[in-house]
């Protein structure tokens, strides 16, 4: 996946001709130079908010402009899943609709296989589906190396009334 961008968006293009929104967009990034955010800097847009909303002959064509931008980021984080993988998903989440928060890893290993995933397979689907905000898995801290909680909330609710 590609890391999350960001738009800039100035508002008032009204009251600027292109080559003043050119100057603004160039102050932009004179200011933002040396940042390490400026790496997250998609593009820079300047619309006359007045006429949003208008529909296409009544609208700046920024909007349009920003709507592009945001679709094409978009296309990028549509990520090919195998359906075994969703099928593993399904089920998982059949679990904890049942207050089932909490499974082993061996008890995820068992349903990835009968998913049809292979076993070697199962701690990239529980990392993948942890990305996602699915489930939390942590592989890498000891108390928890066997433990696949299936819903996030409730693990959160619970930390919550301990504290």
């Amino acid at each position: 996946l590609d890391y999350p961008r960001i738009l800039g968006i100035g508002t008032h293009g009204d009251g600027l001709n292109e080559s003043e929104k050119q100057s603004v967009i160039n102050q932009f990034d004179t200011l933002c130079s040396g940042n390490a955010y400026l790496e997250l800097l998609n593009d820079i847009f300047i619309v006359d908010n007045t006429t949003a909303g208008r529909g296409m002959d009544g609208e700046d064509p920024g909007f349009e402009r920003v709507r592009e931008s945001i679709l094409q980021f978009a296309k990028k984080l549509t990520v090919k899943t195998p359906v075994s993988w969703v099928l593993f998903r399904k089920i998982i989440q059949m679990f904890a609709k049942e207050s089932k928060n909490v499974i082993t890893f061996s008890e995820a290993k068992a349903i990835g296989v009968a998913c049809k995933i292979k076993a070697e397979d199962i701690s990239k689907v529980l990392a993948f589906y942890h990305d996602l905000g699915v489930i939390l898995y942590y592989s890498h801290i000891r108390n928890l190396q066997d433990k696949v909680i299936l819903s996030p909330r409730w693990f959160v609710e619970s930390l919550g009334k301990v504290l």
